[in-house]
């Protein structure tokens, strides 16, 4: 079968935030005009994979709707996709229902570090990493990302030295990269693991964007290349971003360590994160199959040509601005600092004049000043207007 994915769907229709200029002025504090493109949000505008919207269905009409929890169906299922996709053989035992990825980092930070520590992140990097970190009364160590060569690459001789920081207690890692689009090498996730490893740093790997890779790169689970490493870090993630499932809160940790994984489990309990979602379970389970697996075969292929489209739009178009090509993720990292207006002018023409919503990058921390993130996951028709909006008001 072949998927639809110039389609677009009406979400205004839904109660999907992205949707709602309410729901954009409340996160972006602003008011926002009614005929905005969102592409802020980090999940997709194709229609859901059939093989989930099926699942749901015939859940629904079994009519009720209690507590549920995993089955061997579920676990199954995660098995599957990761031994499929990546050669990794995951054991059920190893496996944890989470409502988010987020909250995963949340209850790893909480667990194993304590108030003060230090955890590194690598800014540019998802927001939300340095706010639970700060939230957390943690202490936020940037070990920035550097440009080697055209691509975005980690710093590890600087992470060296802050790894050896005894207050130094975790790595998140964000793998692929949100929102650069880097796909890390094995060479570059073993380099990490082993300065890790050496000075007694957990790594977190967030790696809810694994399976959106492009073609010429691969995803390696961070825990998969070594034995070592199953027994030191904790892998996170989810279908939300390849199904766009998100709002159905199913998420998996993957913790081989007993010790590791009980203590997680503990904190997750004590913050009431551990009841599962009826309709998460479901999707999780459709997804992560043949038939899924197929979906997002041609979702990434698809979107992969919405990458080459905007790609070819900034160098043709946009003087001054530039890209470097993600190699990962449905997101664009679009660097204006070329066009000399500075962060409140581009935020001013593009959000407010063009009511295009793109994250600004001073959000991602250090690195991010006179960027803009711009979502790719969406109708070719939608992000080609969105960039002729953007094209307009900067070149005025």
């Amino acid at each position: 079968m072949k998927y639809d994915f110039d389609r677009k769907v009406d979400r205004k229709q839904t109660n999907d935030m992205k949707w709602h200029s309410e729901a954009v002025a409340s996160y972006l504090h602003r008011e926002i005009p009614e005929e905005m493109i969102p592409m802020w949000l980090a999940d997709t505008d194709f229609a859901c994979a059939p093989v989930i919207v099926e699942a749901l269905e015939r859940r629904v009409k079994k009519e009720i709707f209690g507590y549920c929890a995993p089955m061997k169906s579920f676990y199954q299922a995660v098995n599957y996709w990761q031994k499929m996709r990546f050669g990794w053989d995951v054991k059920a035992e190893w496996i944890t229902y989470l409502p988010s990825v987020v909250a995963g980092i949340n209850i790893a930070v909480r667990t194993f570090t304590e108030e003060g520590d230090g955890v590194i992140i690598q800014q540019p990097v998802y927001d939300p990493f340095a706010t639970i970190v700060k939230n957390d009364n943690r202490k936020v160590v940037n070990n920035g990302l550097v440009i080697r060569d055209g691509r975005f690459a980690m710093n590890l001789e600087e992470l060296e030295m802050l790894a050896a920081c005894p207050e130094n207690k975790m790595l998140v890692l964000c793998s692929p990269h949100n929102p650069t689009g880097r796909v890390w090498t094995k060479e570059e996730l073993t380099a990490v693991a082993e300065i890790c490893l050496k000075h007694n740093v957990m790594i977190v790997s967030d790696e809810i964007h694994g399976d959106i890779i492009y073609e010429g790169h691969r995803q390696y689970p961070i825990l998969s290349l070594d034995e070592r490493y199953e027994q030191n870090f904790i892998h996170l993630t989810a279908p939300g971003k390849t199904f766009n499932v998100a709002g159905l809160k199913g998420s998996i940790s993957i913790i081989p360590n007993k010790d590791i994984r009980d203590a997680f489990v503990k904190t997750q309990t004590a913050m009431s994160l551990d009841v599962k979602n009826t309709f998460g379970i479901e999707a999780v389970i459709a997804a992560y199959s043949p038939e899924g697996a197929e979906w997002a075969r041609q979702e990434v292929a698809y979107m992969q040509s919405n990458v080459d489209f905007l790609e070819e739009f900034v160098k043709e178009n946009m003087p001054g601005a530039s890209m470097i090509r993600p190699e990962g993720t449905f997101l664009g990292w679009l660097d204006l600092s070329g066009l000399g207006l500075g962060d409140e002018e581009i935020f001013k023409r593009v959000v407010l004049e063009a009511a295009v919503i793109c994250v600004p990058g001073p959000w991602f921390g250090p690195g991010g000043e006179e960027h803009l993130r711009i979502n790719v996951g969406c109708p070719r028709s939608m992000l080609k207007e969105a960039m002729e909006r953007i094209r307009s008001v900067l070149y005025r």
